[in-house]
């Protein structure tokens, strides 16, 4: 970490304030929306026992460091969402002032203030520092080995304590993300040329330095290895042709430089390329060697991953570009500095720095405002919270790529009674245990999917095992749940989707904001309508004058939110669509909680109930804060009623409502 005292009093007064600006940028909203995919699988590996996370991350694409670092900050901070992405927004603020360093040593404290605002300000970097991700400590690692071998071109005697820095540092990025190998190769491509021709004394403690982040790393590698050339994984990407992915890099490349992700490349392209002109300004220094060290650090390696992924196989995303980013406002600042000392350049510095501004104030505007809207973001939340509210005992669900479940356990508030592969529903427990979730694997895919691991979550599964196995799944559960995400990368030519468009009769269907088009559906698994209870419910016969009768009612036990599931009986004709109401009352008969819905949430009136139909539908009671002494006991009451009138639908025997249960506390 940069020392303070390298800016005068008044300089290092304003990069404190400018932390705190960066502080706030990155605290606002911290957290408020729902983990997307990757982000659920952070925090189900940091949830895990070390060695647990272990062996879990060797058989998927990342390396470990960062899910053991989240793994101990949950154990101080908790698993909310706030905690966990709090550590991402540590790392991207400690590389504020360590930017502020660098810049005022290369080009003047006022370039290092001025780089700090940049970095403040970022809305690339402000992405990141809120993502439950590895990206900002891989920044941070690469920003701090910058730093070091910034250190190294100028010290003509540098001391062996730099170059073990140097070690460590390129081995915790390895550690880190496997995309940090192609900033190492684009620090030593410039490196090893330039020591070799002005101070070979330094080249070969370098290459020892090189040697010994290698060895650091050795315990890993044939993991990495593995991973990098026989990935478990489904193909994520698909190759572009060369001039498609030079096109798409460099408008998305540069608009994510200058103004994050959530602005449209093609519209602020013009304007990103001419702020990436002003920063062309920095050659004009007197530092050409740490200059040109910049740049290479800042696109050397996006030039090694697209030559890679034309080469060999698709690497290029512009989210890894996060990853090189930190040096950019560096360079930034020194050239827009350099175009004021003139006047003329002057007005366009600062024509530039307002043009900045203005479309970074949009951006984050755009990202705070509706981050569904943009890559890697998708209310996983909500989908799940529907799932909890309207499953009832006895339904399934089927999630479909499956290994979206990390995201899916993380917002599950309640219990499961078996969590696994599709082509391993033979092991689930009968129905009545609890709620069954099965897995989807990836439909005639590569045998090798997964490696074949049984603990992997990639897999894959013939059409005729997944028709069979949806067939089982048809014969145990009278409704069944999908939680669709990925599914087309699991399952490309849509066999699930259609085959339970064949045989199920679809009852829910709804999508979710964000990229990835997340979807919940519910479908009906038999033509033939239920006519006998679960064996699990609570009797309660009641009839409703309008040919409805009550069976009974299953309650949750693990509240809250207080969870109720009741069974109905058409017993004759029904005239109307009745809404159900379900209330907790006080003894003083006001209301505590309330939920008011038709059966099903509307996707079964009653109107359209078969004679002698068992139907039953679930609700939620969200229970406030402990009632004030002496307003128990507590009763628990249902009924129907006419949504347009009021009027509540009388009982056989008198009365507007079935008194379920009475109790003293919640």
């Amino acid at each position: 970490m940069p020392r303070m005292k390298s800016f005068r009093p008044r300089q290092r007064a304003l990069l404190i304030a400018l932390l705190l600006l960066a502080f706030a940028l990155r605290l606002h909203r911290l957290g408020a929306d729902s983990l997307w995919y990757d982000e659920g699988v952070s925090a189900l590996l940091a949830a895990k026992p070390l060695p647990a996370m272990w062996a879990h991350t060797a058989g998927d694409i990342h390396p470990p460091l960062y899910y053991a670092l989240l793994h101990l900050w949950t154990g101080l901070a908790g698993r909310s969402e706030f905690a966990l992405a709090f550590l991402s927004l540590w790392f991207g603020m400690a590389a504020l002032p360590l930017a502020a360093q660098i810049g005022r040593r290369l080009y003047g404290p006022s370039a290092g203030l001025l780089a700090a605002f940049l970095v403040a300000i970022s809305p690339f970097a402000i992405w990141y520092a809120q993502e439950v991700r590895m990206y900002t400590l891989g920044s941070f690692l690469l920003l701090l080995l910058l730093a070091l071998s910034l250190a190294l071109l100028r010290r003509p005697r540098p001391r062996p304590a730099l170059f073990v820095g140097i070690a460590l540092l390129a081995a915790l990025a390895l550690w880190t993300l496997y995309y940090s190998a192609f900033a190492l190769l684009a620090l030593n491509l410039f490196l090893i040329p330039w020591l070799f021709w002005r101070a070979q004394a330094r080249l070969w403690p370098w290459l020892l330095a090189q040697a010994a982040a290698l060895a650091l790393y050795l315990p890993w590698l044939p993991i990495a290895l593995r991973q990098a050339f026989d990935p478990p994984v489904p193909p994520w990407r698909d190759p572009l042709p060369w001039r498609d992915l030079l096109l798409q890099a460099a408008r998305e490349g540069s608009v994510a430089l200058a103004y994050g992700q959530t602005l449209d490349p093609a519209q602020w392209q013009p304007l990103a390329a001419l702020i990436l002109l002003a920063a062309l300004a920095s050659w004009r220094s007197r530092a050409r060697a740490a200059t040109a060290l910049l740049w290479m650090a800042s696109l050397g390696p996006l030039a090694l991953i697209l030559a890679a992924s034309l080469l060999f196989t698709p690497l290029y995303h512009v989210r890894y570009l996060s990853l090189y980013a930190a040096a950019f406002p560096i360079l930034l600042a020194a050239g827009l500095l350099h175009l004021a000392r003139s006047a003329r350049g002057r007005w366009l510095s600062l024509l530039i720095g307002l043009l900045l501004l203005a479309g970074s104030t949009l951006s984050l505007r755009n990202y705070y405002g509706d981050r569904f809207a943009y890559e890697a973001a998708d209310d996983l939340r909500g989908a799940v919270r529907l799932i909890y509210d309207r499953i009832g005992p006895g339904e399934a669900l089927l999630i479909d790529a499956g290994y979206l479940y990390p995201a899916f356990l993380y917002d599950w508030p309640g219990e499961i009674a078996w969590l696994g592969r599709l082509s391993d529903l033979d092991q689930a427990p009968a129905p009545d245990a609890g709620l069954i979730v099965a897995l989807a694997g990836h439909v005639d895919g590569d045998p090798g999917i997964g490696w074949g691991d049984p603990a992997s979550d990639f897999y894959a599964i013939s059409r005729a095992e997944t028709a069979a196995r949806l067939t089982d799944l048809f014969a145990r559960h009278h409704t069944l749940w999908l939680l669709r995400g990925y599914d087309t990368v699991n399952d490309p030519q849509g066999f699930i989707r259609d085959w339970l468009a064949d045989h199920g009769q679809l009852l829910h269907d709804q999508v979710f904001p964000g990229q990835s088009f997340i979807r919940v559906q519910a479908w009906r698994t038999t033509q033939t309508p239920r006519r006998a209870l679960p064996a699990q419910v609570q009797p309660l016969v009641q009839e409703f004058s309008g040919g409805i009768r009550l069976l009974g009612y299953l309650r949750d036990p693990a509240a809250p939110p207080l969870r109720l599931t009741l069974f109905w009986q058409r017993r004759g004709a029904i005239d109307r669509d009745w809404k159900v109401f379900v209330q907790l009352l006080s003894a003083q008969q006001e209301v505590i909680a309330q939920d008011d819905a038709s059966p099903l949430r509307g996707l079964y009136p009653t109107s359209r109930w078969q004679p002698g139909e068992i139907v039953e539908s679930t609700f939620i009671l969200r229970l406030p804060a402990p009632p004030p002494p002496g307003s128990g006991p507590f009763s628990l009451i249902t009924g129907f009623y006419d949504e347009g009138s009021g009027a509540r639908l009388p009982l056989a025997a008198g009365g507007d409502a079935v008194q379920l249960e009475v109790w003293e506390g919640r």
